[in-house]
């Protein structure tokens, strides 16, 4: 079987699984309330929160025009998909390894890693519902199969191959980077594995990969209703790709939760690859090669940094932060997969027998419904007043996505604190009083006197 027919194997078993429980709507689950937000950006070609998405919203924009159901079903598929290609990778990174002589048989290895990767828990929640994350995983999934293709041609001294995989490595990086900011946490990786005479294609290709990081301040003139800061000057735009918004979460854990988190996802990370992947992990480690230990570290070392930084990081959704460790931990425990044969495929099938009901979310499709009921019974032409991201992304999707109540005003109280939001405000609505200064109680008692004001949380009225 060649290795492009077990990659498609792959990934079109992911695809089935995650096909079965997949979310039909717009929902919270998994840490998916961006959902309503990154939908509506990409429709309506905007710039969602820090530090924009440029590639995500981009390439949503086509999914956007697929005759395919409800468009939030649509850009669940879309997660299924990035998800398949990541794992799909996976198998290929793992077949493009010259195989170890003292295994006696490795055929079924790749798609067992690329499976395993596919039905761990974490990977499983981002694949059915429409975040960032499965975007992501992909482009981190090619990464990783290109860097091990560049080695296995340096290794097999074919020269003419290792320029155009410099280029490659470099452009993939680049994408990976604007697909999700975590991903630097993996330039170590790919710096070491190109080797210092290629860091000039390298370094070519990791500028081409952030192009569309560029595309920002042209989205930002779109109309758009989401727009984060303002992209359009250098320094706004500095801002935005930087992910200045949410600095202050880094290290910003307190010293009295570590512990506290360091329980609560134990049990989770356990979970990931089965109670038996620390055991095979420790095993793989210990039956490796000498020429395998410079992978350990490079693997084994990114997959550390991205859990010190998802530990100690202040974010609610910081175990989310860790999705990119569970490739490189997979591709670590290679030696092991190719000594199981065939028994490895027993991990992927424990976790889907594990977790299918956890993730399955085929009934998970109240949100726009009840959203629809609430602003039905709200008067013509009010100033809504949202709380929360939850409330704000699903009414944007429901208003400029589904095309309910055009006619209401959406304001978020907690944005309206920024100078920015409150110019976005002024250029969408030229009739509204908006205050130069962060004063709500003043933009209320002002447009209160011509339209009703109305106040909604829509994730507490869930409860």
């Amino acid at each position: 079987m060649s290795r492009y027919a077990e990659m498609a194997i792959t990934a079109g078993t992911a695809l089935v699984v995650y096909g079965l429980t997949m979310a039909p709507g717009l929902t919270w689950a998994n840490f998916g309330a961006d959902g309503g937000e990154l939908i509506t950006a990409a429709v309506t070609l905007g710039v969602p929160h820090p530090p924009g998405y440029p590639t995500y919203v981009l390439l949503g924009k086509l999914v956007s025009l697929l005759p395919l159901g409800e468009m939030a079903f649509r850009f669940n598929a879309f997660s299924a998909i990035c998800t398949a290609v990541a794992t799909a990778a996976v198998t290929g990174a793992m077949l493009s390894w010259p195989p170890d002589r003292l295994v006696r048989a490795v055929k079924f290895a790749g798609v067992a890693a690329g499976l395993t990767v596919a039905f761990s828990p974490l990977v499983w929640s981002q694949a059915v519902i429409t975040e960032v994350y499965a975007l992501n995983l992909a482009v981190i999934g090619l990464l990783l199969w290109a860097i091990v293709r560049l080695q296995s041609s340096v290794v097999s001294r074919r020269s003419l191959a290792v320029r155009p995989l410099s280029f490659v490595v470099g452009l993939l990086f680049g994408l990976s980077v604007t697909t999700h900011l975590t991903s630097w946490l993996l330039l170590p990786l790919t710096v070491w594995a190109v080797g210092w005479r290629e860091w000039g294609r390298l370094a070519v290709g990791t500028a081409v990969g952030l192009t569309p990081l560029l595309a920002i301040p042209l989205l930002a003139r779109s109309g758009s209703p989401v727009l984060w800061g303002d992209p359009t000057t250098l320094r706004g735009w500095w801002w935005l790709v930087s992910g200045q918004l949410y600095h202050p979460n880094l290290l910003a854990l307190p010293g009295a939760e570590l512990w506290l988190r360091t329980k609560e996802w134990l049990p989770e990370l356990a979970q990931q690859l089965t109670w038996l992947g620390l055991p095979l992990l420790l095993w793989s480690l210990w039956q490796s090669r000498p020429e395998w230990r410079p992978w350990q570290l490079g693997l084994g070392g990114t997959a550390v940094l991205y859990g010190l930084h998802a530990w100690v990081n202040g974010s609610q959704d910081a175990i989310l932060f860790l999705l990119p460790a569970i490739p490189l931990i997979v591709l670590l425990m290679r030696p092991v997969w190719e000594r199981l044969g065939w028994l490895s495929l027993l991990v992927p099938l424990a976790l889907v027998g594990l977790n299918f009901e956890r993730h399955d979310l085929r009934d998970e499709n109240w949100v726009r419904p009840l959203v629809e009921q609430q602003l039905a019974s709200l008067p013509a032409n009010a100033i809504l007043i949202a709380s929360g991201d939850e409330s704000l992304f699903s009414l944007w999707y429901v208003q400029h996505v589904v095309g309910r109540r055009p006619d209401l005003i959406i304001v978020e109280e907690n944005l309206f604190a920024f100078d920015w939001h409150r110019a976005h405000l002024r250029r969408q609505y030229p009739d509204l009083f908006v205050p130069p200064a962060d004063d709500l109680a003043l933009f209320i008692a002002e447009n209160g006197r011509y339209r009703p004001i109305v106040w909604l949380n829509i994730k507490d009225d869930t409860n």
